[in-house]
């Protein structure tokens, strides 16, 4: 298993769970998707690091964070806005990175599928008409009904299992060891907590 330390360009864009969620696309209200202060690897600040002297036109995407606990590194993606919208651009971002990460630790896709987890925090309020669309649950007229399911998935002891973007699909085993699906409140309870606690997720 590799150190990311050793690396410079991860030791230079050491960061926060917190910061790295960070939404200030309206300035007016900047929001985080998490208030943990683990420390992490802003991929993004690496990412740019990497291609400072490339003249590139087109600017790679990349993931918000790269985290090592034990023999597990994760990639994790933050996404506050409506899935909808984005979930193209998380596609993006999964390929970029890998290509980036891989090529710094001089490392195949073999290594990441080994050892690498992917993990997208999304915010459920403002994705809950994409997500209604994916279940076809054509039934579902109002928020109350909507509720009901959530809270019949709350219910479930695995609801990471529930792959509503189609990323585990896409990824585990080919490009990932697994990929997780969470709203940021399960993020802080199952793996946060689980992080903190000393327990190997």
């Amino acid at each position: 298993m590799i150190n990311l330390y050793d690396y410079d360009i991860f030791a230079n864009n050491e960061s926060t769970l917190k910061e790295t969620s960070k939404d200030d696309a309206d300035k007016n209200a900047i929001t985080y998707m998490t208030d943990s202060n683990i420390k992490v690897i802003d991929f993004d600040g690496v990412k740019d690091e990497y291609i400072a002297n490339l003249s590139l036109r087109d600017t790679p995407k990349s993931n918000d964070v790269l985290y090592k606990h034990n023999d597990e590194l994760y990639f994790i993606e933050f996404k506050n806005g409506n899935m909808d919208k984005e979930i193209y651009n998380i596609r993006r971002k999964i390929f970029d990175s890998l290509l980036i990460f891989t090529d710094i630790i001089n490392r195949g896709i073999s290594f990441t599928r080994k050892y690498v987890k992917y993990i997208l925090v999304f915010n459920l309020e403002n994705s809950k008409n994409y997500i209604v669309d994916i279940l076809k649950k054509d039934e579902v007229q109002d928020s109350k009904s909507f509720d009901k399911i959530l809270d019949s998935f709350g219910s479930l002891a695995n609801i990471d299992s529930f792959d509503f973007f189609g990323l585990r699909k896409q990824f585990k085993n080919l490009y990932f060891n697994d990929v997780y699906t969470y709203t940021s409140k399960e993020f802080d309870e199952k793996f946060i907590k689980q992080i903190t606690s000393g327990q190997v997720f």
